[in-house]
């Protein structure tokens, strides 16, 4: 009976050892290379000069228009699926696959206005999306695309990273169909631009591309493990990310 208590004994010195190891190691492997700012709050956006000089209008895209001295001219104008928009009940412009300052310009010449006189924008993104998944703040979802902003700028705008994330192994895939060019992958490491302005500014979104934030290493142990053994408590369902950074059903089937 003595060896048989000897031997149980032993068998949880062993486990609670084991334990002891692991806890041990487990805020290490928490500190690196987790992103410490999911918020990307340092980060700044891509001007909006950018944006819209870059971003190609389609239907259905939702303009919002003010012409000054021309109060007939303003209001909200939908892109129609011939391309084309109503300015009046009797003038309909060509819009598809033009950019902001191109359809100010043509709108300013039909009224015989200066350009400083129009005031264009485009109010709902809803033709092309950015699809976004991994270890992102909100679920996996299809993001409305504002033109080609920086992917830094991108992860902002979307809500940031999860304490999990690895942000030394970013993901972005572009299919590069419309180009007929192969497909490729390009892996990102976001630390190292962060800490590099210029280097962050060349790598842009495209339309339809795919960002995927992979999980770090040490968050998939983590998982693996039970609760009373890490004192982590396991990640809560996503919430429902914020309206604007989610596609409606129009874009997301266009």
């Amino acid at each position: 009976m003595g060896e048989k208590v000897r031997s149980i004994l032993s068998r949880r010195w062993q486990a609670a050892l084991c334990g002891g190891l692991l806890l041990t190691n487990v805020p290490a492997c928490r500190q690196s290379p987790i992103q410490r700012d999911p918020s990307l709050s340092r980060v700044p956006v891509t001007p909006f000069r950018e944006l819209e000089g870059g971003y190609t209008v389609q239907a259905p895209d939702v303009l919002s228009l003010k012409v000054e001295g021309k109060p007939e001219l303003t209001g909200r104008l939908t892109v129609q699926n011939d391309g084309k928009v109503d300015l009046t009940p009797s003038i309909r412009l060509e819009v598809d696959g033009k950019t902001i300052p191109e359809i100010s310009k043509r709108i300013a010449d039909n009224f015989d206005v200066a350009i400083e006189a129009v005031d264009l924008a485009v109010a709902e993104h809803k033709s092309q999306v950015v699809f976004l998944e991994g270890e992102v703040e909100g679920s996996a979802r299809a993001v409305p695309y504002h033109g080609p902003e920086t992917l830094v700028s991108f992860l902002k705008r979307t809500g940031g990273l999860t304490p999990g994330a690895d942000s030394e192994h970013i993901l972005l895939r572009r299919a590069n169909a419309a180009d007929g060019k192969a497909p490729e992958t390009k892996e990102i490491n976001l630390n190292r631009h962060l800490k590099n302005n210029t280097e962050a500014n060349e790598v842009r979104i495209h339309p339809y591309d795919q960002v995927v934030v992979e999980p770090s290493r040490k968050s998939i142990l983590i998982e693996c493990l039970p609760p009373w053994l890490t004192g982590v408590k396991r990640k809560t369902p996503p919430q429902e990310p914020d309206p604007s950074t989610v596609a409606g059903p129009l874009a997301a089937g266009s």
